[in-house]
């Protein structure tokens, strides 16, 4: 305790009261949180998972950013965070490259960069990157299809559009590269598997939509669509049924659909029978172990703050969607539309 404090103890002076609450905060810390965007449920959910954590930190504040999907703001965002001498900073970086420059500034500035679901393109410039392992994602979801257009035909074929991702990101690029390598692999064993198109419908539902009406018309048989993310895989239901293709799973002619994250649209889409899968993140307990390892670091206790971790992840079904594993592993997409 300094001697200034004992003093304010000792003699109760009505100006040492009025110090003690500074001195009571003097320890504070604030937080930076820059996300891509609020307009999809992902990133509300890991904005919401963000203050869940700081809320169990009391010397934590947050200050929170949204860039609307656009890098620039971003980058402007993040700047005025540095030039108000956050604590720390956690962001979500709409392109891994562009947000390299305001990383390396935070550094010279002595501020801890934490980035969450997508990464910057500098390596040791972040204390953490906490991801989901996004080429296993894809490479899952390729996987999937497999198993599925097997137990349709009894082998591997079939007739498989690809609707990426937002490329840029460490997301959309590495669950593309996932999906492309190991449905690659698959086709040497497989000749009549088949992918008719690949087009990035940048995790929006909109460009999902349109890009599948347009396969959809051009094409009379598609087996399967792999998404990017579950807003695809929503628009590309509604593009299925607004064709009047769809069809019950199980049915000769449904259109296999499997997505990643686990939505509240999708998983009422997979309740509904409407999709196939999820392969689900958990922005929630991602987000919270993020604002742990910042707590971590600025009491001085970095020995347990990995550079890299990948975030436990979990196909979902209608087989298993309400399992006691899925509610146990965390159904966010039913948490944050409560």
């Amino acid at each position: 305790m300094s001697a200034l404090r004992r003093n304010c103890l000792a003699t109760l002076s009505v100006a040492c009261l009025a110090l003690t609450p500074l001195l009571a905060h003097a320890a504070d810390y604030t937080v930076g949180l820059s996300v891509a965007t609020l307009a999809n449920p992902f990133f509300q959910g890991m904005t919401r998972g963000v203050k869940d954590g700081i809320a169990q930190y009391p010397d934590l504040h947050l200050i929170n950013t949204s860039a609307n999907g656009d890098a620039n703001t971003q980058t402007n965002q993040v700047t005025d965070l540095i030039n108000q001498n956050v604590s720390a900073l956690i962001l979500n970086p709409i392109n891994a490259d562009a947000i390299v420059p305001v990383v390396k500034e935070a550094n010279k500035k002595g501020i801890p960069v934490f980035t969450l679901d997508r990464g910057a393109a500098c390596g040791s410039c972040q204390v953490n990157f906490l991801e989901t392992d996004n080429v296993q994602l894809g490479k899952e979801g390729a996987d999937f299809i497999a198993a599925q257009l097997k137990q349709r035909y009894g082998t591997i074929k079939g007739n498989v559009v690809d609707l990426e991702g937002l490329l840029g990101t460490t997301a959309g690029d590495e669950r593309e590269q996932g999906f492309s390598t190991e449905f690659t692999a698959l086709q040497k064993d497989n000749p009549g598997l088949k992918l008719i198109a690949r087009q990035a419908a940048d995790f929006d539902a909109d460009k999902g939509f349109n890009i599948t009406t347009q396969l959809l018309a051009a094409d009379s048989q598609i087996d399967a669509i792999f998404n990017g993310n579950d807003d695809n895989a929503i628009g590309a239901i509604r593009a299925i049924r607004q064709a009047d293709r769809f069809y019950p799973i199980g049915n000769p002619k449904h259109i296999i659909v499997i997505g990643i994250d686990g939505t509240e649209q999708g998983l009422s889409a997979i309740r509904k029978g409407q999709m196939d899968a999820t392969l689900s993140q958990n922005p929630l307990t991602m987000a919270k172990q993020s604002v742990a390892y910042v707590e971590a670091y600025l009491h001085g206790d970095k020995s347990k703050i990995p550079a890299h971790q990948y975030w436990p992840h979990m196909l979902l079904t209608k087989a298993n969607i309400d399992s006691p594993a899925a509610k146990a592993y965390g159904l966010w997409g039913d948490e944050v539309s409560q």
